[in-house]
């Protein structure tokens, strides 16, 4: 529809269902400029949908939404028992983040996923060092990022440590590589965390090459 004759907000949760995603993104950007307000329940009640196609398309459409989403999904993510809702939570935000990387994001959403990587379901934990990563490598302001993956590096968790070194050789900091390095010098690191270190220093040392 064009701007002058916008297609109805029902219509557009109709497109929503769409098999053809191209007609799904057309309808939740709509959604976005024509509706901000209005559209924002029914997308947030999509989450909590057991369709896993239905909750993805809201993640997605959340994603268009820009800062409009964030106080929606840290009140939903900090309400919900559900692992599923919390993850949706958590990667609506990296929606927003590739959709908007000029949007800093806010210290509650950082706080957010901060507390997300600690979550009970290891679905929104990994989500959350994923957003993070993202975060910091692509966003305005990210960098308030990094220590929090700098803090998951010194966890317990192994597969936390694993996602969190290989999100931090994606971003160009010194905190970054210095939080690798000394990674590289622990005796008491995992074997395969060690090789992950090891080919994320590489993977520096090649981003620092290719500036020159």
């Amino acid at each position: 529809m064009s701007p002058d004759h916008p297609a109805s907000l029902e219509k557009l949760f109709e497109d929503l269902a769409h098999p053809n995603p191209n007609i799904q993104r057309e309808a939740y950007w709509e959604m976005a400029e024509q509706y901000p307000d209005q559209a924002m329940p029914g997308l947030l009640s999509m989450i909590h949908d057991e369709d896993p196609v239905k909750y993805r398309t809201a993640v997605k459409a959340l994603g268009a939404f820009g800062e409009r989403s964030f106080q929606p999904l840290i009140e939903l993510y900090y309400r919900s028992p559900s692992g599923t809702v919390r993850a949706c939570c958590v990667k609506a935000l990296v929606q927003i983040a590739a959709n908007f990387p000029e949007t800093e994001f806010p210290d509650n959403v950082i706080e957010v996923l901060s507390k997300a990587v600690d979550d009970s379901s290891q679905v929104v934990a990994q989500s959350a060092l994923m957003t993070l990563g993202f975060v910091a490598k692509a966003t305005e302001g990210g960098q308030r990022a990094i220590p929090v993956l700098v803090n998951a590096c010194q966890g317990e968790n192994i597969a936390h440590v694993q996602s969190a070194v290989m999100a931090l050789a994606e971003v160009d900091s010194p905190i970054a590589q210095k939080c690798l390095h000394d990674l590289s010098k622990s005796e008491s690191i995992d074997p395969l965390v060690s090789e992950i270190v090891k080919a994320s220093l590489d993977r520096f040392g090649n981003l620092q090459a290719n500036k020159f």
